[in-house]
């Protein structure tokens, strides 16, 4: 199975977008720092916002509650 940074690189080059929302999530799951878990809740969160994701306001939330909006 293709690691995380390569299903990444994939959706991009595809211009995925509903896939990067996900993955983006995935990768602030398993980051290991707060500080990257918000870089990559962040960048998830932006491209759902340009979908009007359903996972939108998720996201928010976990950003909001590391006081990053």
């Amino acid at each position: 199975m293709p690691t995380l940074d390569e299903r990444l690189l994939a959706a991009h080059e595809a211009g995925n977008q509903a896939a990067l929302v996900r993955l983006y999530a995935e990768a602030a799951d398993d980051a290991k720092t707060v500080d990257a878990a918000c870089f990559f809740l962040t960048q998830a969160y932006v491209y759902g916002l340009e979908l009007a994701h359903p996972e939108v306001p998720a996201l928010f939330d976990r950003l909001r509650a590391q006081g990053r909006v």
